[in-house]
């Protein structure tokens, strides 16, 4: 069972990665703004622009995602049922936890479900 004081250190390590994920984002809606008020620039400016847009929407949708995963994770430390993995019931190594703090499969459990379904597009594996 997972002790009170390395569930409070994960959780801390959880709030402080949703804090920078909102604080990069809140970043790029305010450089998408000024972007927006530039004067009308030559057609290769307009395809960098909305290249970088797209880029954008993509990592949004993606770190939207890992905020839902560290929302769940916090909740499921709120109720006590943080650390378990969902597929089988185990308790997920703390190595893993603090490694992707919120997994919800043991590394067992992710294997198989890579096996049969193929790594998933957006991975839920910490990149930095």
């Amino acid at each position: 069972m997972l002790r009170t004081k390395e569930i409070q250190r994960i959780k801390d390590i959880l709030v402080e990665m949703k804090k920078e994920i909102l604080e990069a984002l809140q970043e790029r809606v305010n450089s998408s703004n000024i972007n927006e008020q530039r004067e009308i620039g030559d057609v290769f400016d307009d395809a960098d622009l909305e290249q970088s847009r797209e880029f954008n929407i993509l990592l949004t949708a993606r770190e939207k995602q890992k905020v839902q995963q560290i929302e769940a994770a916090l909740q499921k430390m709120g109720t006590g049922n943080y650390g378990l993995c969902e597929e089988c019931g185990e308790e997920i190594p703390i190595g893993r936890l603090k490694a992707l703090p919120f997994a919800t499969l043991c590394v067992k459990c992710k294997s198989k479900q890579e096996s049969t379904e193929g790594p998933s597009i957006v991975s839920t594996e910490r990149t930095g």
